[in-house]
């Protein structure tokens, strides 16, 4: 039975597939929809969140989204609702607000061209050309990008009213569009700047320059000019808002940072981080860098603050505080160490805190990502939220299978009047319809234990075959370890392997390449006769594999550009001809050759 090895792996390997693509966990019972999105006037808006499976409404099974269409067309009043195993009761007026989808039933990743998902309309605020929108659009997908967001699609759309943002994408909730995409961006840095009075009267001073202030009868006078509370005056470059009179003070607002000034926002470890706190909430924490003269206004204004010393910390701070805020929302208020009073402050940190780890970590990524995209031209407003079908239609993965059936039956009946053998033709359907499978299994999530499995028994195997001194295959050893560990690696975090059309296109790309190389190896197999000398029957697999090689070493370089350099369809259908290539040389093709040598042996 170890003298075929190599099919015994691939067999193990195409049951290890099956199981990673097929064998799913329903937590909360088969049947349900899942949520895309949630909107704000809805009445589950707090409770609900994007992901979340509802079960039940109102006591009775929710059995897809025709039959949760059909129940909600006319809900009113009390509502019960079981969502991921918890039970909910709001009352509805107008809508319900809540968009769903079908639950995915295997372990892969669908594209937005597979599966569906959101289409969301924003709309500026204030009248806005094509080229705002274009702008704008430039900067959401930037975001999108930084945050991670998958299969998003950005068009700007023209209406009777002016122009819109359409977004496209594949599972964005509302906080996603609320907190990450129409939130403008607009980012402020001020320092609270504290005038002392005697006598009516006082001195504002910026870095080395100084101006007189006055408040006589209610009406305060900076270098001369009348302020009311919220008024502004610009002074050496720096904007001062007044904003009261607090006993013998006067304080004042200086912007000292914009997002202009912004020039890096760090991510890295030294730079940013998380703190836990008690009651399990943490403080997240990350620093920017900002340009010179962001950083001389920070000095200019700080110069000459008052300092006093904190008794409970120990440390001396100045008189004062440095406000960040996020399109007019305080994001951050921290403390000012008395000895960066009147220096340079290139590096300011902005800090926060949520009720838990993930809600903090969410926050901070969010923030990261808005301060490195930049502000929007404009204000986005959220106008509609709609479900898109798949645009290849509900019944794509049957016809895709069909028409590869038929594809390789074709291919068979060549292969059969070229050979005049049926015994060549029918092991390349199989092994390449079983090479698909792999691909397939491996781009699957949540498969790790799996294909765990897998690894331990083709390593059993393996070791076997060597004990029994079979033939050394070095290429099929590293595909027995190789394969499984790849298998373990994608569809967790980063390495999710979303199934789309470029990956369609990289299936197409793999299978023909897998019949060519099965070609190859029946040829120089089968042609023994046309040779000037005669070559046994392992000589000429080893030439075919010597073919093989060469050429599937082609193929993963020509990729490897697209898959470092490229966006992320390039990407997609790269990653799919790089696996598809390696599983081929690795796994399948010595199985074909193991096939093919045992029944021509003779």
């Amino acid at each position: 039975m170890l003298k075929y090895w190599r099919i015994i792996l691939l067999v193990i390997m195409i049951l290890g597939a099956v199981l990673a693509m097929g064998f799913k966990i329903y937590p909360y019972g088969r049947h349900g929809v899942e949520v895309v999105y949630v909107s704000d006037d809805s009445p589950a808006k707090g409770f609900l969140e994007q992901g979340m499976i509802i079960t039940s409404l109102n006591g009775a099974v929710v059995d897809g989204t025709e039959d949760w269409d059909a129940k909600t067309e006319s809900l009113s009043g009390r509502v019960d609702m079981s969502a991921s195993g918890q039970s909910y009761s709001f009352n509805v007026n107008d809508t319900l607000g809540i968009q769903v989808m079908d639950m995915e039933r295997t372990n892969l990743e669908f594209g937005l061209d597979m599966r569906g998902g959101t289409r969301i309309l924003l709309k500026p605020k204030e009248n806005a050309t094509r080229e705002v929108v274009q702008q704008s659009i430039a900067t959401l997908q930037t975001r999108a990008n930084l945050y991670g967001l998958k299969e998003m699609k950005l068009y700007p759309v023209g209406g009777a009213d002016g122009w819109y943002v359409q977004i496209e994408a594949a599972g964005v909730g509302s906080d996603i569009v609320n907190d990450l995409l129409s939130k403008q961006g607009t980012f402020e840095g001020k320092v609270i700047k504290p005038v002392e009075l005697s006598g009516n009267a006082g001195t504002m001073v910026l870095g080395d320059q100084t101006w007189p202030v006055t408040d006589a009868n209610g009406t305060v006078m900076v270098a001369g000019k009348s302020l009311s509370p919220n008024d502004t005056i610009t002074l050496k470059n720096t904007e001062l808002q007044f904003i009261n009179r607090t006993g013998e003070r006067l304080v004042f607002l200086a912007k000292v940072y914009e997002g202009k000034d912004i020039e890096l926002v760090y991510t890295d470890p030294q730079h940013s981080g998380m703190i836990p706190l008690t009651g399990g909430a943490y403080r997240f924490y990350f620093t920017v860098l900002v340009s010179e003269s962001g950083a001389r206004r920070f000095a200019d204004v700080t110069e000459g603050i008052p300092k006093y010393f904190d008794v409970q910390s120990g440390e001396e701070y100045l008189d004062s505080e440095i406000l960040l805020y996020l399109d007019g929302q305080l994001v951050s208020d921290l403390r000012i160490s008395a000895d960066l009073g009147g220096n340079y402050v290139s590096t300011p940190s902005i800090q926060g805190s949520r009720e838990d780890k993930d809600s903090a970590v969410e926050e901070k990524m969010k923030l990261q990502t808005i301060l490195r995209s930049g502000a929007l031209p404009t204000t986005l407003e959220t106008v509609s939220v709609g479900i898109i079908s798949p645009k290849l239609g509900a019944g794509f993965i049957q016809d895709a299978v069909l028409a590869g059936l038929l594809a390789g039956i074709v291919v068979v009946v060549i292969i059969v009047v070229r050979y005049r053998s049926l015994k060549v033709g029918l092991p390349m359907l199989v092994v390449g319809m079983s090479e698909v499978v792999i691909i397939m299994g491996i781009a699957a999530t949540n498969d790790a234990a799996i294909w765990s499995v897998v690894l331990v028994a083709n390593l059993a195997v393996v070791l076997a075959a060597w004990w029994k001194k079979h033939e050394i295959d070095v290429s099929a050893w590293v595909g027995a370890l190789l394969i499984p560990l790849i298998g373990m690696i994608m569809g967790v975090g980063s390495f999710i392997w979303t199934i789309d059309l470029p990956t369609i296109g990289g299936l197409i790309a793999v299978i023909g390449t897998s019949v060519d190389h099965q070609i190859i190896i029946a040829d120089e197999t089968l042609k023994g006769e046309k040779e000037r000398r005669s070559y046994t029957l392992k000589e000429k697999i080893k030439r075919a594999f010597f073919i093989i090689m060469g050429a599937a070493l082609t193929t993963v370089f020509a990729m490897l550009p697209l898959l470092f350099l490229g966006v992320g369809l390039v990407r997609g259908f790269a990653i799919t001809t790089i696996i598809g290539v390696l599983v081929g040389i690795l796994v399948t093709r010595p199985a074909y050759a193991r096939i093919i040598e045992a029944l021509f042996k003779k």
